[in-house]
């Protein structure tokens, strides 16, 4: 048997299949229903799970082995698994049409998909759109192309479960979540680990034997793409930035996946951030023309600061492209503009949390409670 490790790299999207697939992947099934602990007089729900993405690479079979932990694993399978949607408009088209067959409210609904706090989500947020960030998912809610669900199929005890790299630190993106599926008054749930998830499978001859999701702690370090410090910096400033980590930096330094459960290991990504800022004429437009008079007024840009602020990325943690650009105005003439884009690198050492048997040494994957906002964030 040979045990399969997967490393959470690439930001994959892919394409839609249909409803059909779906049905003939549910009939497969035969799942046990879930407890809601919060739920009165122990009522029981249906859980949900959709894999929000397809693998591009055999070499980072994250959907296919989330998809293994949840068709097989005692803790994590749910009665219906949903494996050809690839929008967050699509979910919410599917719940609609497709409502649980013991007329409850969904007890939990499961999204998988890669992202991270910077970037949110790789999905889509309609077939047509781009990645799922807080903003696009407003502008999808206010424009109606993304319409709240009943209280008949989510309400006050059904838990919307987003999975992915540090989502819950990211508190605008899992409330534009609940904005999206429940409405700006609903009492749904949305919460998502502080932590990287990923998954891992055993298997025998192409047979899931057993499949597990750690929760791995990150340690992460930023820097202008393009200016990687040398690896003896970087390493100082862990050891600054993580004084009380007990990690060998230089050791994690040479691997791009782990060997064994809880090993360390790093990979590095990199976050852009674009805005198109017009003016009212040529003459109006600052001078751009060094990088510390493009720093001072980014600095007055209120708009860039809150976005900055809201992904914790200084401004010197980006390396910039300025360019004069021109935009309609609101009565279709041309307007002069400033496009500015910018790029930072994100380094993350990363250890998945495991729980050693005293009597046997072999691991296991920690497993806090739901409810510990040391681990979990929720809105």
């Amino acid at each position: 048997m040979t045990m399969v490790w997967l490393v959470l790299i690439a930001l994959i999207i892919a394409s839609c299949d249909s409803h059909q697939q779906l049905l003939e992947i549910e009939s497969n099934l035969n799942l046990p229903e879930i407890h809601i602990d919060s739920l009165p007089q122990q009522e029981v729900r249906n859980a949900i799970t959709f894999i929000l993405g397809k693998d591009k690479s055999d070499n980072n079979r994250y959907y296919e082995e989330a998809t293994n932990y949840y068709a097989f694993n005692e803790n994590g399978k749910t009665e219906h698994l949903v494996t050809n949607i690839r929008s967050l408009k699509g979910v919410l088209d599917f719940l609609q049409e497709y409502k649980p067959a013991n007329g409850k409210p969904w007890g939990l609904i499961n999204l998988v998909s890669h992202g991270n706090q910077w970037m949110g989500l790789s999905v889509k947020v309609t077939d047509n759109s781009k990645r799922a960030t807080p903003e696009r998912i407003r502008k999808h809610i206010k424009n109606k192309t993304l319409m709240p669900l009943s209280e008949a199929i989510l309400d006050e005890y059904s838990v919307i479960f987003v999975h992915g790299c540090g989502l819950g630190n990211n508190r605008q993106l899992l409330k534009a979540i609940a904005d999206a599926f429940g409405g700006q008054d609903s009492q749904v749930t949305v919460r998502a680990s502080r932590l990287f998830e990923y998954y891992t499978s055993e298997k025998d001859r192409y047979r899931v034997v057993s499949s597990e999701k750690y929760l791995a702690q990150s340690y992460a370090l930023s820097y202008k793409m393009g200016y990687q410090p040398e690896e003896n910096v970087l390493i100082k400033k862990l050891q600054q930035a993580y004084a009380d980590a007990r990690i060998d930096w230089q050791d994690a330094l040479k691997r791009t996946e782990p060997r064994f459960p809880g090993d360390t290991y790093h990979f590095t990504f990199e976050v852009p951030v674009k805005w198109v800022i017009p003016f009212d004429n040529i003459d109006s437009i600052p001078d751009l023309s060094t990088k510390e008079k493009q720093l001072a007024w980014i600095k007055t840009q209120p708009d860039i600061m809150v976005k900055l602020e809201a992904i914790d990325l200084p401004i010197e943690k980006f390396n910039w492209w300025f360019r004069q650009v021109y935009v309609k105005g609101e009565n279709s003439e041309k307007k002069p503009a400033v496009w500015l884009k910018g790029y930072a690198t994100i380094l993350s050492v990363l250890k998945a949390l495991v729980v050693e048997d005293a009597d046997t040494g072999k691991t296991s994957p920690f497993r806090p409670s739901f409810n510990d906002n040391l681990y979990y964030n929720k809105i």
